[in-house]
């Protein structure tokens, strides 16, 4: 039996521990994010969950909000707990949009700050000081790796855990 068909065999094999919790990020350059345990059959778990891109395509998704609902298997492996996979999630806010037929509507914002270090800023609407999350890894989706104070960006904006935050940024 070759190698990637005794994969394929020892993944069909496994079982996993039924999971429900949210995506704490996901960034689809990068293959993978975290979901963050809300509830887990049978174990205590005081840790994220690594989520694959791999598990998301099998799912029929190629991203996952922030925040987003989720149902999954987990197993735990040589490097932590990991999604098998997605038995139920939130479809992307973007995706949704999409299938509405609505379009999907970019707003103008002024970057406050950004940490590319610590893959995070804020940004703000012209005249209004509310502060808006934005995480590098929806910057990635668009190509960018970094943005300066005072900057002028095209964003579409969702709600998450945490308040507003950016869900799309046009390159």
């Amino acid at each position: 039996m070759s190698n990637a068909a005794e994969q394929v065999s020892k993944l069909s094999a496994e079982s996993g521990v039924r999971l429900l919790g949210r995506v704490k990020w996901f960034d689809a350059v990068k293959g993978y994010g975290f979901v963050v345990p809300e509830s887990v059959e049978g174990v205590i778990l005081h840790q994220d969950v690594m989520m694959h891109v791999s598990c998301l395509r099998a799912y029929g998704e190629s991203a996952a909000d922030e925040g987003a609902r989720i149902v999954c298997d987990i197993v735990e492996r040589e490097r932590g707990w990991q999604v098998l996979n997605i038995i139920e999630m939130d479809r992307p806010k973007t995706s949704i949009m999409r299938d509405r037929g609505e379009a999907v509507v970019y707003e103008r914002v002024i970057v406050k700050w950004f940490n590319a270090a610590q893959g995070f800023g804020f940004v703000n609407r012209p005249n209004d000081g509310a502060d808006i999350f934005i995480h590098i890894s929806v910057m990635r989706k668009a190509g960018i790796d970094t943005l300066e104070t005072g900057m002028e960006i095209d964003v579409v904006t969702g709600r998450g855990q945490k308040g507003e935050n950016v869900i799309v940024v046009k390159k």
